[in-house]
Protein backbone atom coordinates (compact mmCIF):
# COMPACT_ATOMS: atom_id res chain seq x y z
CA UNK A 1 0.00 0.00 0.00
CA UNK A 2 1.08 3.71 -0.68
CA UNK A 3 1.85 5.72 1.97
CA UNK A 4 -0.50 7.96 3.24
CA UNK A 5 -3.53 5.99 2.11
CA UNK A 6 -5.42 4.43 4.86
CA UNK A 7 -8.29 1.86 4.28
CA UNK A 8 -11.04 3.53 6.62
CA UNK A 9 -11.17 6.93 4.89
CA UNK A 10 -14.61 8.20 6.62
CA UNK A 11 -12.65 9.09 9.97
CA UNK A 12 -13.60 7.63 13.19
CA UNK A 13 -16.81 6.04 14.09
CA UNK A 14 -18.66 7.69 16.53
CA UNK A 15 -19.97 5.73 20.01
CA UNK A 16 -23.85 5.01 20.02
CA UNK A 17 -23.94 7.19 23.01
CA UNK A 18 -22.06 10.00 21.22
CA UNK A 19 -25.16 9.67 18.06
CA UNK A 20 -28.00 9.83 21.15
CA UNK A 21 -26.65 12.25 22.58
CA UNK A 22 -25.87 14.72 19.84
CA UNK A 23 -29.63 13.56 18.55
CA UNK A 24 -31.16 14.32 22.21
CA UNK A 25 -29.89 17.71 21.89
CA UNK A 26 -32.03 18.54 18.80
CA UNK A 27 -34.24 21.12 19.55
CA UNK A 28 -37.32 19.45 18.85
CA UNK A 29 -40.13 22.42 20.00
CA UNK A 30 -40.12 25.87 20.87
CA UNK A 31 -39.08 29.31 19.74
CA UNK A 32 -36.37 28.66 16.86
CA UNK A 33 -39.04 25.46 15.54
CA UNK A 34 -42.62 26.90 16.07
CA UNK A 35 -43.38 30.79 14.31
CA UNK A 36 -44.67 33.11 16.80
CA UNK A 37 -48.76 33.56 16.44
CA UNK A 38 -50.72 37.10 15.95
CA UNK A 39 -49.13 40.28 18.51
CA UNK A 40 -46.08 38.70 18.85
CA UNK A 41 -45.95 37.58 15.08
CA UNK A 42 -46.48 41.46 13.92
CA UNK A 43 -43.84 42.39 16.40
CA UNK A 44 -41.20 39.93 15.17
CA UNK A 45 -41.99 41.39 11.95
CA UNK A 46 -41.61 44.49 12.78
CA UNK A 47 -38.06 43.93 14.38
CA UNK A 48 -37.04 41.88 11.43
CA UNK A 49 -37.88 44.70 8.89
CA UNK A 50 -36.02 47.45 11.15
CA UNK A 51 -32.89 45.23 10.82
CA UNK A 52 -33.37 44.85 7.46
CA UNK A 53 -33.79 48.52 7.01
CA UNK A 54 -30.07 49.02 9.30
CA UNK A 55 -28.70 46.88 7.02
CA UNK A 56 -29.39 48.08 3.85
CA UNK A 57 -28.28 51.38 5.38
CA UNK A 58 -25.12 50.16 6.19
CA UNK A 59 -24.30 48.75 3.08
CA UNK A 60 -24.55 51.90 1.28
CA UNK A 61 -22.50 53.63 3.91
CA UNK A 62 -20.12 51.22 3.89
CA UNK A 63 -20.40 50.96 -0.47
CA UNK A 64 -19.69 54.94 -0.22
CA UNK A 65 -16.55 54.66 1.82
CA UNK A 66 -15.30 51.91 -0.35
CA UNK A 67 -16.07 54.16 -3.52
CA UNK A 68 -14.61 57.25 -2.49
CA UNK A 69 -11.86 55.62 -1.13
CA UNK A 70 -10.58 56.44 -4.73
CA UNK A 71 -9.52 52.35 -5.55
CA UNK A 72 -10.58 50.65 -8.51
CA UNK A 73 -13.94 48.70 -7.56
CA UNK A 74 -15.59 45.88 -9.68
CA UNK A 75 -19.17 45.57 -7.83
CA UNK A 76 -20.80 47.23 -9.63
CA UNK A 77 -24.52 47.56 -7.95
CA UNK A 78 -22.38 48.33 -4.98
CA UNK A 79 -20.30 50.82 -6.77
CA UNK A 80 -23.71 52.44 -8.02
CA UNK A 81 -25.23 52.65 -4.67
CA UNK A 82 -22.19 53.73 -3.17
CA UNK A 83 -21.96 56.47 -6.00
CA UNK A 84 -25.50 57.68 -5.36
CA UNK A 85 -24.83 57.95 -1.28
CA UNK A 86 -21.83 59.84 -2.02
CA UNK A 87 -23.49 62.83 -4.04
CA UNK A 88 -25.98 62.26 -1.74
CA UNK A 89 -24.39 62.87 1.65
CA UNK A 90 -22.46 65.82 -0.25
CA UNK A 91 -25.66 67.36 -1.38
CA UNK A 92 -26.79 67.24 2.17
CA UNK A 93 -23.00 68.87 3.54
CA UNK A 94 -23.48 71.34 0.89
CA UNK A 95 -27.02 72.40 1.82
CA UNK A 96 -26.21 72.79 5.47
CA UNK A 97 -22.80 74.49 5.10
CA UNK A 98 -24.45 77.16 2.95
CA UNK A 99 -27.17 77.39 5.17
CA UNK A 100 -24.98 78.28 8.57
CA UNK A 101 -22.57 80.14 7.03
CA UNK A 102 -24.51 83.35 6.25
CA UNK A 103 -25.70 84.95 9.93
CA UNK A 104 -27.21 88.01 8.72
CA UNK A 105 -29.59 85.51 6.22
CA UNK A 106 -30.54 83.31 8.57
CA UNK A 107 -31.48 86.29 10.97
CA UNK A 108 -33.22 88.25 8.18
CA UNK A 109 -35.42 84.98 7.29
CA UNK A 110 -36.28 84.22 10.89
CA UNK A 111 -37.53 88.08 11.40
CA UNK A 112 -39.15 87.45 7.97
CA UNK A 113 -41.15 84.25 9.39
CA UNK A 114 -42.46 86.44 12.58
CA UNK A 115 -43.79 88.92 10.03
CA UNK A 116 -41.24 92.02 10.64
CA UNK A 117 -39.84 93.05 7.39
CA UNK A 118 -36.95 94.61 7.59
Amino acid sequence: MAQGLKKNIGGKKKSAAAVKKQEKQKVTKGRKTVGAKGRKADYAKQIMETSKNIAKKNELAASAKAVASGHTFFLNDIKEYGKKELEKQNRQRNKTETKSTDLTKRLKDQLRKLGKET
